[in-house]
């Protein structure tokens, strides 16, 4: 028993070691490097450039320095064994190189070029004799066809993102992402920076993920430390058993995007990464048996992966108080508690007494709590914060959905409403209409304190159902 537990915390060991080295490489190799700022040759190397120092060597013959560093001829005339070696050059000419780094010892080589299995047969062929090659010289390999990878808590960018994109709005933060693709995750990961969804711990875009996979990374992100939750986009799984190992020692939520779930989105993936997505409802079978929450566009996986980064472990349950200024509002949001298998919360007397404190005598509280009538008997402030107050004490409650207005004049203070919410236990969302110029502001207040904060109600409701 001993030597088996050992032996799989040696492999456990192992794993977290090697993805190390691509996630947080002392020293890396850029091969294709350019002085041509259009390039990603370029962007590479100055995107590693304040990473890496002066451990950076940029390697093409034509210059002899690129970015102010050094630039070396060959990787074989690295003054040392770098940790990675990144390949943004033809695809033709990446077997040679791979025999080239085995020469001078790298171990890690990831393949941001494309022109390998998602182009058809002669592109899987060259894929499958650099992974041979590979394998003959102890090489373990990330892509083809990939972004590379982004640390968000390092700052370590090995990808050819233009540096004036990411430099700004690079948060760090808890949640990792694995993307079975290549500009889709530069995409996403633009969006996820630029509007704040969440805080990158890391970011894998594993592309053809001929060697490197997702169950790699699952296994890398068990012990990872800065990673609470992970995000996955695949078009299939590449191994299934060891995949189903990887989700069950993970520990932590896994959201999931598939794509290629219909005929036409199946030959589509396999045009895309050489993926092919097989039996449909086989799959979802197997992903509702490992319990891996789902999400259906990029948009929900964002909005999704946002409310468990910040609710931090919070349980949730079905009977949901909603908080309301407008009756409207509350019906819709009922809807959509009931599609999303949820439902209004009964009550209990203490709550509703707490609540009539605050409402006029005329009305009587009930679920969903339309606060109108106590804002202008006890003002906005007193009617939100005694309302939430007094749910948030009610055992019967699970979870709230709170909808406020906001314009420039009630934006100021406004996150302070919600203060009850702010120690809960359970989970809350917001929903915001009025100006949307105001969003932003009061979001980077309130989400902080966890509590994501949505555009539709739809949205915020599909989140608080989710089970993990």
């Amino acid at each position: 028993m001993g030597s088996k537990f050992m032996e799989r915390h040696r492999e456990k060991q192992e794993i977290f070691e090697l993805l190390d080295g691509f996630l947080n490489p002392k020293s890396v190799a850029v091969v294709g490097a350019t002085p041509d700022f259009k390039k990603g040759g370029y962007a590479l190397v100055a995107n590693l450039l304040g990473y890496c120092g002066d451990r950076l060597y940029p390697v093409n013959p034509k210059y002899k320095e690129i970015c102010g560093t050094p630039c070396y001829p060959s990787v074989e005339e690295l003054p040392e064994v770098v940790d990675l070696a990144i390949l943004f050059v033809p695809a033709r000419e990446v077997p040679e190189l791979i025999t080239k780094c085995g020469r001078k010892g790298v171990s890690r080589v990831m393949i941001q070029s494309a022109g390998f299995a998602e182009t058809g047969e002669q592109g899987k062929k060259l894929q499958e004799r650099c992974l041979a090659e590979a394998r003959c010289l102890g090489i373990r390999i990330w892509g083809p066809n990939c972004m590379g990878a982004v640390n968000g808590r390092t700052r370590m960018v090995a990808s050819f993102m233009r540096p004036h994109v990411w430099e700004e709005i690079l948060r760090p933060g808890d949640v990792s992402v694995i993307v079975q693709s290549g500009m889709a995750s530069a995409g996403f990961l633009m969006q996820v920076m630029s509007e704040g969804y969440f805080g990158l711990s890391k970011a894998c875009s594993i592309g053809n993920r001929s060697d490197i996979n997702e169950c790699d990374l699952l296994d890398y992100f068990a012990w990872d430390p800065d990673t609470a939750v992970v995000a996955m986009y695949l078009e299939s799984v590449s191994d299934p058993p060891r995949f189903r190992k990887a989700v069950e020692n993970l520990g932590k939520p896994l959201l999931l995007l598939r794509g290629g779930i219909s005929r036409g989105g199946a030959m589509a993936a396999l045009s895309h990464t050489g993926s092919l997505a097989g039996n449909v409802g086989v799959a979802e079978g197997f992903f509702r048996q490992l319990g891996i929450l789902r999400a259906y566009d990029f948009l929900e996986l964002m909005d999704l992966t946002k409310a468990l980064s910040a609710w931090k472990g919070k349980k949730g349950g079905k009977r949901v108080a909603v908080v309301t200024f407008s009756g409207a509002a509350g019906i819709v949001a009922s809807d959509h508690l009931e599609n999303c298998g949820m439902a209004l919360a009964e009550l209990s007397p203490i709550t509703m007494n707490k609540l009539q404190e605050v409402f006029p005598p005329w009305m009587e509280p009930s679920n969903p709590v339309d606060i109108w009538p106590a804002i202008e008997r006890r003002g906005r402030q007193r009617a939100y914060q005694e309302s939430l107050g007094a749910l948030v004490q009610d055992p019967g409650v699970e979870a709230v959905h709170v909808h406020m207005y906001v314009d420039r004049p009630l934006l100021e203070g406004s996150w302070e409403l919600l203060g009850p919410l702010f120690s809960w236990q359970g989970r809350a969302a917001l929903w915001l209409i009025g100006d949307t110029r105001c969003f932003r502001e009061l979001r980077e207040k309130v989400e902080p304190m966890g509590i994501p904060v949505y555009g539709e109600i739809q949205r915020g409701i599909r989140a608080l159902s989710l089970s993990s």
